[in-house]
């Protein structure tokens, strides 16, 4: 359960730092045609998700509730705030809290609204919703680089992508 922690920990980091080095222009920035949403909408819509974790009362997650339009939209410091904030709720997070058997309400279905609840824990949810932000990183990389950012090449890459390009480049080494 550790690891999911550090894990979690090491792709808000890795945000933060993507964040920091933006000016506001590029924090809301939308690449039309390519794009429907700037960086700051990502990270919005992202840190919903991380909410709704934050949040969960009686073992209940709702990844339905979102904060449309919020100032963290169209704030890189209230953006920064609030990543540090879920970053300070991650490192006081128990085993035994991550362990328990939660319900998580999600909608399904473009067409309609149709609503359903699975069975999960927090820790599979944790785990989600770090890889949801990679995922949302790696469309904001290249937002940043469509406002005319440099932006390193690492942010959004996928844990396994990132152990691909290690063991490539050993073997490389070894060669």
């Amino acid at each position: 359960m550790k690891k999911i922690i550090e894990g979690s920990l090491e792709s808000l980091d890795q945000m933060i730092s993507f964040i920091q080095d933006l000016d506001e222009h590029a924090y809301l920035y939308i690449a039309t045609p390519w794009f429907m949403s700037s960086i700051g909408q990502h990270l919005r819509h992202s840190m919903d998700l991380f909410l709704a974790l934050q949040t969960f009362q009686e073992g209940f997650i709702d990844y339905d509730v979102r904060r449309r339009g919020c100032d963290l939209e169209k704030s890189r410091n209230v953006g920064l705030k609030e990543l540090k904030s879920v970053r300070a709720w991650l490192t006081n997070l128990t085993e035994g809290c991550l362990t328990q058997t939660i319900e998580v309400k999600t909608e399904v279905s473009l067409s309609t609204q149709s609503s359903v609840a699975l069975d999960s824990s927090l820790a599979r949810e944790l785990g989600f919703t770090s890889s949801h932000l990679v995922h949302h990183l790696a469309l904001m990389a290249v937002i940043a680089k469509m406002a005319g950012k440099e932006i390193d090449d690492s942010y959004g890459l996928a844990p396994a992508t990132a152990t691909y390009m290690r063991n490539e480049a050993e073997q490389l080494l070894e060669a």
